[in-house]
């Protein structure tokens, strides 16, 4: 039955469409992945105002359907909000749910340490200036970011880059900062998580995907400690 042991509420600014394949590909039997989008257009600062002004009402709505735990997408959005802006939107999340929650970045900063990540390479689908504030907001909190490049894909292309190139770019990334010991593949909409294996094997470093950040963070939230084997060493670290 869907469900059955655990549901899981996620907020994202647009569509849903990668974020559940990756899910059920790695995601323990019996849990649910309930999703709710507040629909934003593209890469515009009034989009991510749009999306941001929905967050309390999408929360209680999942608050609502009896979700465990809550998700928020869109990294891009807190980050353009400034340091300290992640602590808020859980804040605001969790009260209007009533669940525990967590947000990208939040989900991203807690399983970098959690690996014993200190240098960090940032490969995304991100435009320049993107990449930047992420980089940017990462050191803020004490990680050594030594590089941060992007694919500059249109934001309604995200979905549309194969796992293979997405492979290829991060691994070009990899090779071109030597001394990072954490590749850092951001966004839901990207199909980054689906080479997190073969990334760690072929380069040595400890590679972490947005999407399995964020289900980590839930799955450590709520004591799933299924062994997920085959998608890098985060998931697998929840067997310990």
């Amino acid at each position: 039955m869907f469900g059955w042991r655990k549901r899981i509420g996620y907020i994202s600014p647009t569509v849903i469409e990668v974020l559940p394949y990756e899910f059920y590909r790695f995601a323990p039997e019996g849990i649910g992945l309930v999703g709710v989008t507040c629909g934003i257009d593209d890469w515009r600062p009034e989009e991510f105002d749009k999306g941001l002004a929905q967050v309390k009402t999408a929360a209680a709505y999942l608050g609502s359907r009896s979700v465990d735990y809550v998700i928020h997408g869109g990294g891009p959005l807190v980050v353009a909000r400034g340091k300290g802006y992640e602590e808020q939107i859980v804040g605001d999340i969790e009260t209007a749910s009533g669940k525990p929650a967590t947000t990208g970045v939040r989900s991203a900063m807690e399983a970098l340490r959690h690996m014993g990540s200190k240098k960090v390479a940032i490969a995304s689908p991100y435009p320049p200036g993107h990449n930047a504030s992420m980089s940017n907001y990462l050191a803020s909190f004490g990680f050594e970011m030594v590089a941060a490049e992007g694919t500059s894909l249109p934001f309604k292309d995200l979905q549309k880059q194969p796992p293979h190139e997405i492979y290829a770019f991060a691994a070009g990334v990899a090779a071109r900062a030597p001394d990072c010991d954490t590749i850092y593949l951001p966004c839901p909409q990207w199909q980054g998580a689906q080479v997190v294996e073969q990334l760690e094997q072929d380069t040595g470093k400890i590679v972490i995907a947005y999407t399995h950040a964020n289900f980590f963070c839930a799955f450590r939230a709520l004591g799933i400690g299924a062994p997920i084997r085959g998608h890098g060493k985060l998931l697998a670290s929840l067997a310990r």
